[in-house]
């Protein structure tokens, strides 16, 4: 995903960012979507406190101190932000390198890393 993002914001014209699995579909059709989404003051990501072992269960102590068990979180890998937030993602080394060492077999950084 951080990679998806970084091409997406080459195109400066690009304001959100959106991904959505092969079954997802709008209730609503595009124009009405894309109105919402753009007038939206708001990203929309997916995060919760999951205390089963598809939660806090996939945390690795070897995160410690930068992340600590009470701040892992889980959601979709789905998701749509604004482009700050997508900015902030991407410029991301201090975190993502942790994920990146640690997170590791069974952790899922797509469910983990944005949340």
């Amino acid at each position: 995903e951080k990679r998806l993002l970084a091409n997406a914001l080459l195109d400066f014209s690009n304001e959100r960012f959106v991904l959505l699995s092969e079954s997802c579909i709008p209730v609503f059709n595009f124009p009405t979507v894309y109105e919402y989404l753009i007038n939206s003051g708001h990203s929309f990501v997916e995060s919760y406190d999951d205390p089963s072992s598809r939660g806090r269960g996939r945390y690795s102590r070897h995160m410690a101190p930068d992340v600590m068990l009470y701040q892992w979180r889980k959601g979709s890998e789905w998701f749509e932000m604004n482009r700050q937030l997508a900015v902030n993602i991407v410029a991301d080394l201090k975190y993502y390198s942790i994920f990146r060492k640690y997170c590791k077999p069974s952790c899922y950084p797509d469910e983990h890393y944005i949340p």
